[in-house]
C-alpha cells in the first residue's frame, strides 16, 4: 500500500501536515530563535520537539551529551594562523619548523573537516546538548525499523557566504589548499636545496631563485588567509529555518500523519531523531549512535536511517550515497529507496556525492547503520546557507509539502519491500 491509498483525499489531507511543519518551524524561530549547539535556545527547542513526539509516538526521550560549539569550525582560523607562521619561518630559513606548522594545519583540516574527528575539541570548553528520539511501535513483532531525522541546531554565520557568496568562499578554500601544499612542498625543497632544516634567511642566503619565488607566492596567500580569521562569525548564530528545522519537522510531520490516521505497521517501527550538534561536526548523531549501539545494530531488527537536511529548493533535490565530502559511503539500497519515494511524488532526485560537508547520515553509516540523506538546496551554496537570510521568509511550502510526502513514501516502501 502507498500513502495515498491509506486515507481518502490524501493530497488535500497531507497539506495539514505541511502546515503543521511550517507552523512549527515558525514557532521555534519566533519563540527560541537561533540555536547554537549546547545553548539554552537549542535545549528549549528540543523540549518543544519532545512534547510533539510524545503526542505522536508511543515513547519519546531526550538524551544528553557534551561537545564543543566552536571546535569544529575552528580549523579555519587556526589553520590560517599556522600557515601564516609557516611563511614567516620559511622566510627565516627554519624549514623544519615551518614544515611542522604546515603539516599541523593539514592535520587539523583533515581531522575536523574531511573526517569529522574531534581533534580540536580538547582545546575548547564543552557544552551540554541533546538528541530527541520518538518511536511509533509496530503492532506485532518488530522486524524492521526506519529512523527519519533532521538536526535541531543552527550554524554560526559564514561571513563570506553572506557577503561574497561562492566566489569568495571558493577563493578562501582554494587559497588554503594551495598554502598547505606550498607550505609542505616549499619547505621540503628548502631543506634539500637551501642549507638544510635550519638555514639562513631566504633573502640573505644563496638559496637560489626558486626558493625566493616560493617565498613570494607564500606572501601572496597571506591576505586571503587573514580573511579566513573572520570566516565564522561566532557572535551571530543564524536562525536555521531551512537548515535544518525543515528536516526536523518534515520528519515529525510524517510521524504525526501515522498517529492522526491510526496507521501502525505490523512489523515496522517508525522513529524520528531530532539530532543536536550537526553544525558542530555531527556530534549529536555520533553520540546517539554510540549510546544506542545495541538498538541500532545488535538487537536483530533491521534498521535504516534517512536524514532530511535543508528542504527548500526542489530543483536541486539530491540523494547522497557518498557523504562527508565523499569520504563515507552511505547505503546504496537506502539511497535507491529514497529515490523511488521521491519519484512516486513527482520529484527527480539524482543519487550522488556531497561536494563539501556532511549530513547526519554519514555518522550512522560510520556506525554500521544503512543510511542515506535527502537534500534540496543549491549546492553552490544557496545565499541563505549558514547566513542570517535563513529565516522563515526563505521557507518554501511546496518543498516542505514534497518532503512530507517523500518521507511517507519512504516509510510505506520500506514497510512493504524493505531494502
Amino acid at each position: 500500500m502507498r500513502p495515498n491509498e491509506s486515507i481518502p483525499n490524501f493530497d488535500i489531507k497531507v497539506r495539514e501536515y505541511t502546515n503543521y511543519a511550517l507552523k512549527s518551524i515558525k514557532n521555534v524561530c519566533k519563540n527560541f530563535g537561533p540555536r547554537p549547539v549546547g545553548g539554552e535556545a537549542e535545549k528549549n527547542a528540543q523540549e518543544y520537539m519532545l512534547k510533539d513526539l510524545e503526542k505522536f509516538g508511543d515513547e519519546a526521550r531526550r538524551e544528553e551529551y557534551k561537545c564543543s560549539d566552536k571546535a569544529f569550525m575552528a580549523w579555519v582560523p587556526i589553520g590560517a594562523a599556522l600557515l601564516i607562521l609557516n611563511a614567516i619561518f620559511f622566510t627565516l630559513g627554519l624549514h623544519a619548523v615551518a614544515l611542522a606548522l604546515a603539516a599541523l594545519a593539514l592535520f587539523f583540516v583533515l581531522g575536523e573537516f574531511i573526517f569529522y574527528k574531534p581533534v580540536l575539541d580538547i582545546f575548547f570548553p564543552k557544552k551540554t546538548s541533546g538528541n530527541v528520539y520518538g518511536v511509533r511501535k509496530a503492532s506485532g513483532e518488530t522486524k524492521k525499523r526506519i529512523i527519519l531525522s533532521g538536526h535541531t541546531d543552527s550554524a554560526f554565520e559564514w561571513t563570506y557566504t553572506y557577503k561574497g557568496g561562492r566566489p569568495v568562499v571558493v577563493l578562501i578554500i582554494v587559497t588554503a589548499v594551495l598554502a598547505i601544499l606550498l607550505g609542505i612542498g616549499a619547505n621540503i625543497f628548502g631543506m634539500i636545496n637551501a642549507n638544510g632544516a635550519f638555514g639562513d634567511i631566504v633573502w640573505l642566503s644563496e638559496a637560489g631563485l626558486v626558493v625566493k619565488i616560493l617565498a613570494c607566492v607564500m606572501y601572496v596567500t597571506i591576505p586571503v588567509l587573514v580573511m579566513a580569521f573572520k570566516f565564522s562569525n561566532y557572535k551571530l548564530p543564524v536562525m536555521g529555518a531551512n537548515d535544518d528545522l525543515s528536516g526536523v519537522f518534515v520528519s515529525c510531520a510524517a510521524l504525526k500523519f501515522l498517529s492522526d490516521n491510526d496507521i501502525r505497521f505490523e512489523n515496522t517501527e517508525v522513529a524520528v531523531l531530532c539530532a543536536g550538534g550537526e553544525e558542530a561536526g555531527l556530534r549529536g548523531s555520533k553520540a546517539f549512535a554510540k549510546a544506542n549501539k545495541d538498538m541500532l545494530t545488535e538487537d536483530g531488527v533491521e534498521t535504516i536511517f534517512v536524514s532530511f537536511d535543508t528542504i527548500c529548493q526542489l530543483e536541486f533535490a539530491k540523494i547522497y550515497d557518498k557523504d562527508m565530502t565523499g569520504m563515507v559511503k552511505n547505503d546504496r539500497r537506502v539511497a535507491e529507496l529514497l529515490q523511488q519515494a521521491a519519484k512516486n511524488v513527482g520529484i527527480e532526485a539524482p543519487i550522488g556525492t556531497i561536494e563539501l560537508g556532511s549530513t547526519d547520515a554519514a555518522a550512522m553509516s560510520q556506525a554500521g547503520v544503512p543510511a542515506s540523506a535527502f537534500t534540496a538546496m543549491d549546492p553552490t551554496p544557496a545565499k541563505y546557507y549558514h547566513t542570517r537570510l535563513d529565516d522563515v521568509s526563505a521557507l518554501c511550502p511546496q518543498a516542505i509539502d514534497a518532503g512530507v510526502k517523500i518521507a511517507l513514501e519512504a516509510i510505506f516502501l520500506y514497510d512493504e519491500k524493505g531494502i
